[in-house]
């Protein structure tokens, strides 16, 4: 009976020890998040200057509205003035295509023709209104010589300078975007692999877009400082360009920093749970 007494009470007291928790599978690794952040960074400049500051079409945009648009923009429209459709029907919207077809070749990039629709309507409302027909012979003679005009614009030797070095910046960005491609490509890889694929995105996009915000930032404060030209109209027109471009960069950031803000709170919850 008092062996069988302690049997009891030894059985009793095992039975009643706490269990331990059981591991779990999770392991923060916090040099994988800052390594996400640092090509989030890199994919987000790359990107933002090849959609901005190396698009034609988005820099025929910007110039449409500097001196260098308006300068293009007063001379067709005094073409018309002496064709007989005055009015300045031209505008920064209309002379646009043809802007982008001389930064396209200042850019070194294929050339297409212009689409003159828009010049079109534009000079067939303005005869209309004043009393006058404006024929496709009117309209085709003006919309060669608006071609003529803007991609001389972009023709004298401080514009093909600054192409040159633009050129140059634009092969660098190009490189740097396909490694930032090809690292991202096996990060991920990676990550799925030791099952961290959300614990490294969250940070990657909070950190990265902060960090390229910040980047924008002093880019867009020291551009008039960095950039130099020997004409002041030069120097006016690319510190616009690039500016404007780093203003894309610096929402793309202030963006990524949001959706980081998401994902690190969606992925704490799930894990919790």
């Amino acid at each position: 009976m008092r062996t069988t007494s302690r049997m009891e009470r030894y059985h009793s007291a095992e039975s009643e020890e706490p269990q331990q928790p059981s591991p779990t599978n999770y392991q923060r690794r916090p040099a994988l998040g800052r390594w996400a952040a640092f090509l989030v960074l890199l994919l987000t400049v790359a990107v933002g200057l090849r959609l901005t500051l190396f698009n034609p079409n988005y820099v025929a945009g910007v110039v449409s509205r500097s001196t260098t648009g308006e300068k293009v923009m007063a001379n067709v429209n005094s073409d018309l003035d002496n064709l007989g459709v005055s009015g300045d029907p031209v505008t920064a919207a209309v002379i646009q295509p043809y802007l982008e077809q001389g930064i396209a070749q200042l850019y070194g990039q294929s050339v297409t023709t212009p689409d003159s629709s828009a010049l079109s309507t534009a000079i067939t409302t303005q005869a209309q209104t004043l009393g006058v027909t404006a024929s496709a012979t009117l309209v085709n003679k003006v919309a060669n010589q608006a071609e003529k005009r803007a991609v001389a614009a972009f023709q004298t030797p401080t514009m093909q300078t600054a192409g040159w070095k633009i050129q140059r910046a634009q092969r660098l960005d190009f490189w740097l975007l396909v490694a930032t491609l090809l690292l991202l490509v096996v990060t991920t890889i990676y990550t799925f692999g030791v099952h961290h694929f959300f614990g490294s995105l969250g940070p990657g996009l909070t950190l990265g877009g902060i960090m390229a915000a910040i980047v924008g930032v002093v880019g867009f404060l020291v551009a008039p400082a960095v950039v130099t030209a020997t004409t002041t109209t030069l120097t006016s027109l690319l510190t616009s360009v690039i500016r404007s471009g780093l203003g894309v960069v610096i929402f793309a950031g202030g963006a990524e920093f949001v959706i980081g803000l998401v994902v690190l709170l969606g992925h704490r919850t799930f894990r919790k749970n």
